[in-house]
């Protein structure tokens, strides 16, 4: 277990801390932490995960005080591997043509690839979400190749479009919402990774496996003009 202990963050949070590192394997045990919390039905307003570590905000000083003691039997006895929950893997259909790829061409002269090495790296691998974070649904999926790992923009972008593809040094996202953000932009996909009016509301969730098939210009238009529903995507592309 890479469980280290847990810390008191301000009057009425705590910190389930992991160490310092960040690894898949970190987040699979955080990812199983989180499930097993919600079984223990805590008076806990907000769950909050990140690469090592979890945050969760209470509503008051009592009902944190309460949960301390739950909350340290529970990590000296829990297994992750007890812990099973189905992911799924997602096939993205990803449309890298230049109205869509605001910052491939950047990419490309700052590794010196051409533009078809840049789409077979980004496409060649599968991703694995950490968390969702920045933004309700903002997926952070790692690790690019090493070949990719390109650092933000030194001026972020005051409007980026829905439904971009974006690297920043070793992660990969897609852009749930019309955001600003720094990431560079080099491909689009065709339909929401977010909805308020759906259950699962963010398409990806913690643990889930994204990869990035490259379309054609009438592809990536073929499926936008489907409309299609969440249920439908989820149908469509997951597995």
């Amino acid at each position: 277990m890479y469980f280290k202990e847990i810390n008191h963050y301000g009057d009425r949070g705590l910190i389930i801390d992991f160490g310092i590192e960040s690894s898949k394997d970190i987040s699979q045990e955080i990812n199983a932490t989180i499930i097993y919390l919600k079984d223990l039905k805590l008076p806990a307003l907000n769950t909050i995960p990140s690469y090592n570590k979890i945050v969760l905000h209470f509503k008051n000083t009592e009902d944190k005080q309460k949960s301390i003691q739950t909350l340290e039997i529970m990590m000296k006895d829990f297994r992750p591997l007890d812990i099973k929950r189905p992911y799924k893997r997602w096939n993205m259909p990803t449309c890298y043509e230049p109205q869509y790829a605001l910052d491939l061409e950047r990419v490309q002269k700052f590794h010196d690839l051409s533009i078809q090495e840049i789409i077979n790296l980004h496409t060649k691998k599968i991703y694995y979400n950490y968390y969702i974070g920045f933004m309700p649904g903002f997926p952070y999926l790692g690790e690019i190749s090493s070949k990719l790992i390109t650092p933000r923009l030194s001026s972020p972008r005051v409007r980026i479009p829905a439904r971009s593809v974006g690297i920043a040094k070793e992660h990969t996202c897609i852009y749930p919402k019309v955001s600003p953000g720094g990431w560079n932009i080099i491909a689009q996909v065709p339909f929401d990774i977010f909805s308020l009016d759906h259950s699962r509301t963010s398409l990806f969730l913690p643990g889930d496996e994204v990869e990035f098939s490259k379309v054609t210009q009438s592809e990536f238009e073929k499926i936008q003009n489907k409309n299609f529903l969440f249920d439908e995507i989820i149908k469509e592309f997951s597995q």
